[in-house]
């Protein structure tokens, strides 16, 4: 049995109008005429619901029907892949390529496969190939660009994700891809010059403005970052990315407040994130108003039970407060959700110290250090723990184990400098004062910080006065 239907009307008849007359034909075991989009709509639609068998089936007849349509033999190829049968595929692809050497559509399923491997060269190989026979360029660049990141290869990555912009310049994915690729090779000053000549040539682009912004804030130039955010504000008042980065901008500014008042802004344009109310209580601990702290850390653990760092900051406020019992047990449940957080480890063990339990915040501190000996500030309270005890000897020690992981660290020079002082071995002291200063002479305050009373001791006087003669 042939069914004809009339042209104008193929256009109108739904894929399930299409499954219909398929599944009729199957049934009655006729052969019905199906042109080639409707045989390509079918495998399509079999192929993305993962009904392999239907897609044998219909393609089984397509070739029948249209043996040399090369379309067909490149849905078999992804058939293929779906089957997890990759080599086969290949194969299968390798015999029309000769036949339809110019069908781009080979190439891309190719390069495709070929990633799955991970094989990336020569996915890029095929990709390359795709672009001498296809038109829209914009597509194979990304693929490239992904395949190239794939082999960590951002250089070339980021040659290509300009390409696409080149040619897409409002392609969102693609802007975020290329700032990802800036970001995760340290490349900040190139991100910022490339965002700063895309939003010269493009100056409507929210997410150019955005970007930029993010590249400024990594630098910690706040106020060019929050100018960007301004202007991406400005062109979609909506952007709530936009004022929850202005926000963090401001926080680093120290502009406390109105950083809380940008993170609320968000709230008007999506609904509210436990991370969010995370940052304010971050804001309100800043400016020791702790009770507001605590009420925005809860918002933040009620929306998400696992966001440690606002069980953290609950216990950093109660700590505050006073109440120590209070602070260990929130500080602990932070540790039960990300238990080797170095960080974590020493807030436990400072607010153990600060609880008078000098033992239990030994313990503590040695655990963080294991899990993070490259930390300064760990090591540098934790021999302030025996140095509140008056146990030198001991804090001088942990300080000389800290300088073996951390051998040209100015801020271990000082604190060394000053227990060297204070146990009365001037010269030793001396000689690492002028070595620290030589490395870092900013580092003096906290060193005086730590212990005023060595800003008048002689020697120091001495060796600061004469320092830059």
């Amino acid at each position: 049995m042939n069914d004809f239907f009339d042209e104008n009307n193929e256009d109108n008849e739904s894929i399930d109008f299409l499954i219909e007359r398929f599944d009729a034909m199957l049934s009655e075991d006729g052969h019905y005429f199906f042109d080639v989009e409707e045989y390509e709509d079918l495998v399509d639609y079999y192929l993305s619901a993962g009904e392999l068998e239907k897609c044998d089936t219909v393609l089984r007849y397509a070739m029948e029907q249209y043996p040399d349509h090369s379309g067909f033999v490149i849905r078999q190829a992804q058939v293929l892949v779906s089957d997890n049968k990759a080599e086969l595929a290949l194969q299968v692809l390798a015999q029309v390529e000769d036949a339809d050497p110019s069908n781009a559509d080979i190439y891309l399923t190719k390069g495709a496969i070929f990633s799955q491997l991970r094989r990336y060269n020569d996915a890029i190989q095929e990709y390359n190939k795709a672009l001498e026979t296809e038109e829209d360029h914009s597509a194979i660049y990304s693929s490239i660009a992904y395949e190239y990141e794939n082999l960590g290869d951002y250089t070339n990555a980021i040659k290509y994700l300009k390409k696409v912009l080149e040619l897409d310049p409002e392609n969102e994915t693609i802007i975020f891809e290329l700032a990802f690729c800036f970001e995760i090779t340290d490349q900040s000053d190139e991100s910022i010059e490339y965002f700063t000549s895309f939003t010269d040539k493009i100056p409507y682009s929210k997410f150019g403005w955005f970007n930029l912004g993010v590249a400024y804030n990594t630098i910690e130039l706040f106020e060019k970052a929050i100018e960007a955010f301004e202007f991406a504000i400005a062109i979609d008042p909506t952007f709530s990315s936009a004022y929850f980065n202005k926000a963090n901008a401001l926080a680093g500014m120290q502009h406390y407040r109105h950083a809380i008042n940008a993170y609320r802004e968000t709230f008007e344009y999506e609904e509210p994130e436990a991370l969010t109310f995370y940052y304010i209580g971050e804001c309100y601990e800043k400016l020791e108003e702790f009770d507001s702290a605590l009420d925005n850390f809860r918002k933040a653990v009620t929306m998400d039970e696992n966001l440690a760092d606002a069980w953290i900051g609950m216990g950093v406020c109660y700590e505050e407060m006073g109440n120590i019992k209070a602070a260990l047990r929130f500080i602990r449940r932070g540790l039960e959700i990300d238990p080797e957080n170095s960080e974590y480890l020493a807030t436990l063990a400072l607010a153990q110290q600060h609880g008078g339990y000098i033992a239990e915040a030994s313990v503590t501190y040695a655990k963080a250090i294991g899990f993070n000996s490259l930390d300064a500030g760990i090591w540098l309270d934790f021999s302030n723990l025996f140095a509140e005890l008056d146990d030198y000897p001991q804090a001088l020690e942990i300080i000389d184990s800290a300088l073996v992981s951390l051998p040209d660290d100015a801020s271990l020079f000082y604190r060394k400098s000053a227990y060297l002082f204070i146990l009365g071995r001037t010269r030793e002291a001396s000689e690492l004062l002028i070595k620290a200063m030589s490395a870092d002479k900013d580092g003096l305050e906290a060193m005086f910080e730590f212990a005023p009373v060595l800003k008048r001791h002689p020697l120091i006087i001495d060796i600061v006065a004469n320092f830059d003669n």
